[in-house]
């Protein structure tokens, strides 16, 4: 095994028409800005030396993609265990704010080898409904898999999974294909997972204990939404409340440059 030393966060940021890039700065600011402890920040961009400059002021690590045929830019989860520098590693969506100090999530992150989301939650801090998006998921009865949090230990165990999730995206046509409401799905990250979870028979690392989750921003999770205050980084409030657990905001449009002045002053 390739050298891996402590502990760090770690995202992917591949700009296509979106700009992953500023939802990742603003991300790792926010983390520092609220973690109690000093932290590693690693991130994986589409080349290194021509990604946004304050990437490499605000990540430990800045980590270019590696060159392979990918069905789609959600393939590169698969190299995870590859590109980390660390040996464990707490995965995170980009475009998330983290108003809390995840540390003491790491008794719960350590139960396990690999512990993934199973749920989300609302602005409320209430079980997300999700089953307008999860209907693949639970006509099939497959493990809840949310890769937009997630801890992963660098283990020969791991070794396999991030193997067998990348046959399953090589081979997308014909895992589908063995399960109910296939032709509705292009590949995914969420799906893909699950369906190598299952192949592997490590369904239990998809857990619905109170933590791992976060705020899922979709309208069908969470409901309508259109009022927000961030007034320092441990307060984002939300149609009047104050969240305690990350914000995957989703809306994309939400991380301006400004906001990133402002959280620069944070930290």
């Amino acid at each position: 095994m390739p050298a891996k030393n402590g502990i760090g966060y770690f995202t992917f940021a591949l700009n296509t028409d979106v700009d992953y890039e500023k939802c990742a700065v603003l991300w790792a600011l926010s983390l520092r800005a609220t973690q109690k402890h000093p932290i590693k920040i690693a991130i994986v961009v589409n080349d290194k030396t021509t990604c946004r400059k304050d990437l490499h002021d605000n990540f430990d690590y800045v980590i270019s993609k590696p060159k392979k045929k990918v069905t789609n830019a959600m393939h590169y989860e698969a190299d995870l265990l590859n590109l980390t520098p660390f040996k464990e590693t707490i995965k995170m969506e980009s475009d998330m704010l983290v108003p809390c100090d995840l540390s003491i999530w790491m008794h719960t992150f350590r139960l396990a080898d690999l512990t993934i989301t199973g749920h989300v939650i609302d602005h409320k801090h209430n079980k997300a409904k999700d089953d307008r998006y999860r209907q693949f998921i639970k006509a099939n009865r497959l493990p809840n898999v949310y890769n937009g949090l997630y801890y992963v230990r660098y283990t020969e165990q791991n070794v396999k999974f991030y193997r067998e999730l990348n046959r399953v995206f090589c081979n997308w046509q014909n895992e589908i294909r063995k399960y109910r409401l296939w032709e509705r799905h292009k590949p995914s990250t969420d799906y893909a997972m699950s369906m190598a979870l299952v192949n592997l028979g490590l369904e239990h690392c998809v857990v619905n204990t109170p933590l791992p989750t976060f705020i899922h921003n979709k309208t069908h999770c969470v409901g309508d939404w259109k009022d927000y205050a961030i007034t320092n980084a441990n307060t984002i409030i939300v149609n009047g409340t104050k969240l305690q657990y990350p914000w995957h905001y989703h809306d994309k449009n939400l991380a301006t440059e400004n906001l990133i002045s402002k959280y620069k002053q944070y930290v």
